[in-house]
């Protein structure tokens, strides 16, 4: 995924898969191993603004050697150091620093002296804040710094051209400082076998308005609230045990995960929401949160409501070029103003040409599975018209009868989920004559038509049910003439000329998990998608081995996207090849184990039989929502889940594939319901009302 102001994805600066990443809602931290923060990507951001950029604790007369690092859980980390001296010879001294992260940040330093004797302690903190965007800080840009100034038990620094501050509070008086470059020195004198405590508070304020430290105030008692709050997150989601441990453990890795990256929307505290990921995308984006909450319509149900009615009030009202807001378009991103280009004057960006489809295309599988009931859809029904105007006129800027985009000036010149500057290439590495209309958004559409047509049947859209059917048939006619390639695959999409974009990717597994494509074609293309161009063992590539712009290392052009293995999984599972869904979903697991259970957002695309272990992509975020919510997707998909009027119903008649497994709590149209696999057998409680047969 990228921003507008994101230039090409391998410019952007590597994060050091080692850092400590601490995430809540809006505000995310990074450090080193040791908890400094003094790289070009570390620092504390709040609201889009990096109130800290540097925090580093040192010890006179010597050196700390990291000993320990850990998170146990997205909010909090520990780090524990020895004190070696300027000769290098260990000491009986230990600095622990115990981080907690809200809205804003907490540090408990503690010296700890495990000697016999006393110790005479000098630390010095330096602070430094910078107020840049995340989009500058994201490319590795440092802004001057602004000067602190002591206040009352701290110090602070402002930043009035942008309506920031940071104040910094402790708990014991500094010996020295602060310094207008922001070193703060405590002389401490340790006791023997025991320790001296020091506690900084970090408080964002932004508009003028500080954030509230109450409850970073009283840490144990936040880190216990905050937990809580989790546990019950966590108890309100499926459990999953198996005889592969695998499936377990990536499980609920995924839940902790999403848990970490909901967003609380203040003016409406019962809507939740999910941010993209971490760090970089701790904000609301179209397309991703409503893939997200597609995916994990089973295990987090409440997403999907939230999310929607939080891009209905977005959603596009005026034609504004600036930021492709248009009557009924659903935005791409949501930000504090800031930067460089669309979001230096305004907070709104709308460059994208799917989330307008999936926006209406959730709102229908939501309903199906019954996480929106018919006062919900209800009142969504204005948003859903909007969208399906948009859908219906404006979306086809060339008049060809496809949704399709432009790139402007100042913006993203690719707008769909492959939004890199080259994420979408001919064959031989070319780029194509815009309009472009991309494969999956054509899928996206007829899946939004036909969802439509079902919600037409309770509710006034604006078009009759038959009409929408129609409408989606002869898009699927359309699309099967004109993006198949007689060598055996769908192409990306067409180009301003309507020729096709013949690149070999994984875009069509898109449409294929929509139900847009014949079956004898989309059972060709998933052949491609395992062929060796393609499958690397861990997952599919984004793009052919054979193509011109393949690279391992490309952001869009070869690279493992998780989610993007998954939907085409899905795609898989609609048409019955359950061969490829098992496959995908041992490699997919594998690949979670090896990044500690969490799957990062994209990987290199090297070949597992090249290089035995999945290789980092630099700047990856992690943890990242649909990255996590491909796990859960994958397994709702290996048990073939449909949701029917009835109740949920398997597709899959042959379970002998998967491990034995119980999946106890998913929601579904009628309530609750435990699946298990045992010995080859899938058994689903309560078991559906009446028999139902399912349509393309």
């Amino acid at each position: 995924m990228s921003s507008p102001l994101d230039a090409a994805a391998d410019e952007v600066p590597s994060l050091v898969e080692t850092d400590l990443t601490l995430v809540d809602g809006r505000t995310f931290a990074i450090s080193d191993r040791r908890g400094d923060m003094r790289g070009p990507t570390h620092g504390v951001v709040h609201d889009d603004r990096r109130h800290l950029s540097m925090f580093v604790v040192e010890v006179e007369d010597g050196t700390l050697e990291p000993l320990a690092a850990t998170t146990p859980s997205a909010l909090t980390a520990v780090t524990i150091s020895r004190l070696q001296s300027t000769g290098g010879e260990p000491s009986s001294c230990l600095l622990v620093r115990r981080r907690v992260l809200t809205d804003g940040l907490r540090e408990d330093i503690e010296i700890r002296e495990t000697g016999r004797d006393p110790r005479a302690v000098t630390v010095r903190a330096t602070l430094r804040a910078d107020f840049a965007h995340v989009f500058d800080v994201k490319a590795g840009r440092h802004a001057a710094t602004a000067p602190f100034e002591p206040i009352a038990n701290g110090c602070e620094a402002r930043d009035d051209a942008v309506a920031s501050a940071t104040r910094v509070f402790w708990s014991i008086p500094p010996s020295d400082g602060p310094t207008s470059d922001g070193v703060v020195t405590w002389r401490l004198r340790v006791p023997a076998r025991g320790q001296m405590d020091l506690q900084l508070l970090v408080q964002p304020v932004v508009d003028g308005v500080p954030v509230d430290l109450t409850l970073l105030e009283h840490s144990a008692a936040f880190a216990a609230t905050r937990i809580d709050q989790d546990a019950t997150w966590r108890r309100s989601t499926p459990h999953v045990s198996s005889v592969d441990a695998r499936v377990s453990r990536c499980v609920d890795r995924a839940i902790a995960d999403l848990a970490a990256l909901r967003i609380i929307d203040r003016s409406h505290p019962a809507r939740v929401l999910v941010a993209a990921g971490a760090p970089w995308f701790m904000t609301l984006f179209g397309r991703d949160s409503l893939l997200v909450s597609w995916m994990t319509l089973g295990f987090a149900p409440s997403l999907a409501p939230g999310v929607l009615s939080a891009l209905a009030d977005l959603q596009g009202r005026h034609d504004d070029p600036a930021t492709l807001e248009e009557p009924g378009k659903i935005l791409h991103e949501l930000r504090r103003r800031g930067g460089d280009g669309p979001f230096a004057e305004r907070n709104r960006y709308y460059g994208t040409v799917d989330a307008t489809a999936l926006f209406v295309g959730l709102a229908a599988e939501a309903f199906r599975w019954g996480a929106l009931d018919l006062d919900a859809v209800t009142a969504l029904r204005e948003p859903l018209r909007a969208a399906l105007d948009w859908l219906l006129r404006a979306g086809d800027a060339n008049g060809a009868g496809f949704v399709d985009y432009r790139p402007h000036a100042g913006g993203l010149t690719n707008q769909g989920w492959k939004d890199s500057w080259d994420g979408v290439n001919l064959p031989d590495g070319r780029l194509p004559e815009p309009p472009i209309a991309l494969a999956e958004v054509q899928g996206y559409t007829f899946a939004a038509l036909r969802g439509a047509a079902e919600i037409a049947a309770h509710l006034d859209l604006g078009h009759d049910a038959e009409t929408l059917a129609r409408r989606a048939d002869r898009l699927a006619d359309a699309f099967n003439e004109r993006y198949w390639n007689p060598a055996g695959w769908f192409a990306v999409g067409l180009d301003g000329q309507g020729r096709r974009i013949d690149a070999l990717t994984t875009n069509p597994g898109h449409a294929i998990w929509a139900g847009i494509a014949d079956p004898g074609h989309a059972d060709r293309h998933l052949d491609c998608l395992m062929a060796d161009e393609m499958w690397t063992g861990w997952g599919i590539r984004t793009l052919a081995t054979t193509m011109g712009a393949y690279d391992p290392l490309s952001y869009h052009n070869g690279s493992v996207w998780p989610h993007d293995t998954a939907i085409c999984a899905a795609g898989a599972a609609r048409y019955g090849r359950w061969d490829i869904v098992d496959r995908i979903m041992d490699g997919a697991l594998d690949t979670a184990v090896h990044f500690d259970g969490r799957p990062p957002e994209l990987f290199a695309g090297f070949s597992r039989g090249d290089i035995p272990s999945p290789v980092h992509y630099p700047a990856s975020c992690s943890p990242q929502a649909w990255a996590s919510a491909s796990i859960l997707h994958l397994v709702t998909t290996a048990l073939g889940l449909t949701a029917t009027p009835d109740g949920l119903r398997s597709t899959r008649t042959d379970v002998s594939g998967l491990p034995d497994l119980t999946l106890e709590g998913l929601t579904g149209p009628t309530g609750h319901v435990d699946i298990a696999v045992r010995d080859g057998h899938l058994s689903i409680m309560p078991e559906p009302r009446a028999e139902h047969s399912d349509h393309r």
